[in-house]
């Protein structure tokens, strides 16, 4: 068993040679390597998983926390969760977008794969009300990424940069913020031969180029505000409509949409909030260690009975039928398909809705003449069942002694009763007797 990331492939533009990459998605798996980094989980222990492989890997288990969509279509399939049943899930920080979802989605399979790996850590309040709907035990986490560490301080740090600000803020901007500024993007275009590593590396560079650079962000992009704001840089966030996913941030910073960019505060200060990072950060790392524990404590003791020879495998799981598959023998060797005749049944158990169901199929003109039970007092598909001291054998009539228990019992019965051998059997074993 081992660690997982994933490795995020970058959208191809239909019909161009260019593909678009979002700096935001990439991050939120670089944030997964921090936290392994702080869990002191070696890179050699994580495997990066292509994002397209997530339905199909066939290796061995991996345990994979998730900071993401809860229902990308990625891992989606006929409006159920695809994941490969040897990937083990560990949602960190789940969003519901409203593209990626639809109420087919909270099907009965969905709902119990949830629960399954739940608590659900929910990036919005909006997921986590969502799911509580649905009796899905759920939290909210708010982004991963911004349990990130603050920067240390130093006097380059002394730029303002706009990260894809609305136009419609442009008026309010002090002049005062343009003598040391840039514009910047969180969306870019690459070629298509490019390598994934160096669409990585500039992700990379350009988080690093906040750290060491920014002295206040103003944005409306939530991968630059959230992790900006865990570096401990003044952020100003601008957005024209504010929608669900930010229904976390408004925890530490001020929201401001299309109606209230007048009362932007351009001098704000960093946020902090050390020991709410501190906490969301352990639990996910604990939660990440506990689900690892748990799944290869269960490969260590399952290995204890694999290592043993498998050559009677096929044979234990046969013996689990005997005593279904003597009674088949027992009525085949007797009648055939179209034969008219009685049967009884001794003993409700697990066994008689099989016998029954197949008495139907293979001797539709077969009739279930009495149902015996010592203990039960109840109806068997139409017949009421009795005590043995009541029954009484008709002409030809065959009984199947299901139960352990009750063919221990039989045997002695149909003794009293003169019952030949011919006419009963006795499907599980019988016990030696003194």
């Amino acid at each position: 068993m081992r660690f997982a990331n994933i490795l995020w492939r970058d959208r191809t533009l239909e019909g161009s040679d260019l593909k678009m990459v979002n700096m935001g998605d990439t991050l939120q798996f670089m944030v997964i390597d921090y936290l392994y980094d702080q869990a002191a989980i070696s890179r050699e222990d994580v495997l990066k998983i292509q994002v397209s492989d997530l339905r199909d890997y066939q290796g061995e288990k991996l345990i994979l926390p998730l900071n993401w969509s809860l229902f990308n279509p990625y891992y989606m399939e006929d409006d159920r969760i695809a994941l490969s049943e040897n990937i083990i899930p560990v949602f960190l920080g789940m969003t519901i977008e409203s593209m990626f979802c639809k109420d087919e989605y909270f099907n009965e399979y969905n709902i119990s794969y949830l629960k399954r790996f739940e608590p659900i850590g929910c990036r919005d309040e909006s997921t986590a009300l969502i799911l509580g709907k649905y009796h899905i035990s759920a939290y909210i986490n708010g982004c991963m990424s911004a349990v990130l560490p603050k920067r240390t301080e130093s006097e380059g740090q002394n730029k303002v940069f706009f990260v894809d600000v609305p136009r419609e803020v442009q008026k309010y901007i002090p002049e005062e913020l343009y003598q040391n500024y840039e514009m910047l993007t969180q969306q870019k275009y690459y070629e298509c031969e490019i390598p994934a590593e160096t669409i990585f590396d500039d992700v990379k560079k350009q988080y690093y180029k906040f750290a060491s650079e920014a002295r206040l962000i103003v944005t409306s992009r939530l991968h630059v505000a959230s992790p900006c704001m865990a570096m401990g840089i003044p952020i100003i966030f601008t957005k024209n409509q504010i929608d669900k996913r930010f229904g976390w941030l408004d925890q530490y910073l001020p929201i401001y949409d299309k109606s209230t960019y007048s009362e932007i505060d351009w001098h704000p200060i960093s946020v902090e909030y050390e020991n709410d990072k501190a906490l969301i950060r352990e639990n996910a790392i604990g939660r990440i260690k506990a689900k690892y524990e748990e799944y290869s404590m269960a490969e260590k003791i399952d290995s204890i009975f694999k290592s043993r020879s498998r050559k009677n495998y096929i044979g234990f799981r046969q013996a689990c039928f005997a005593g279904l598959e003597r009674a088949y023998s027992f009525i085949a060797s007797r009648h055939q398909r179209e034969d008219i005749f009685t049967y009884s049944i001794w003993g409700l158990n697990h066994a008689a809705e099989a016998f029954y169901s197949y008495m139907c199929e293979k001797f539709p003109n077969a009739k279930l003449k009495d149902v015996i039970d010592q203990y039960k007092n109840v109806e068997f598909h139409g017949v009421r069942t009795i005590k043995p001291e009541l029954f009484e054998r008709e002409k030809d009539e065959i009984i199947f002694v299901l139960p352990v228990k009750a063919s221990n019992e039989a045997e002695h019965f149909f003794e009293k009763k003169g019952i030949d051998r011919e006419q009963y059997i006795c499907c599980e074993d019988v016990f030696l007797q003194m």
